[in-house]
């Protein structure tokens, strides 16, 4: 299964990003902020803990990326690149990651994306 969970995009970028994925065959979803409480596993099937964190939102574009083998990946992320379609917080789904919640996913990912812009290490 490849999939995209799509978090906070919209207009002309939310319709280009479904386009690319069409083309290559690649399932998404736009999940709702009611949603950001459960765990991503959960969001994806592979597991059923339906614990729920409330009150935990953000507002920036994050796409979570499922199934993807590294030449998808890069033929994704070109086209994007290609289309100025690009969402600067992104990740792959790991073992680790996918017991987040999107908040967690958010923050982590977001913490790092500062980092790398300031030239400096979270971890």
């Amino acid at each position: 299964m490849t999939e995209i969970l799509m978090y906070n995009i919209n207009g002309k970028k939310a319709i280009t990003l479904k386009n690319i994925c069409r083309a290559l065959n690649i399932s998404y979803r736009e999940i709702d902020k009611a949603d950001y409480g459960y765990k991503l596993g959960n969001l994806l099937g592979i597991n059923d803990d339906n614990n729920v964190k409330a009150g935990e939102s953000f507002d920036d574009e994050m796409l979570y990326l499922v199934g993807f083998n590294d030449g998808l990946l890069n033929i994704f992320l070109k086209l994007s690149r290609s289309k100025k379609c690009v969402v600067a917080l992104k990740a792959v789904m790991t073992e680790t990651n996918m017991n987040y919640t999107s908040f967690e996913l958010y923050n982590e990912i977001s913490a790092e994306h500062k980092a790398m812009q300031s030239g400096k290490s979270i971890h």
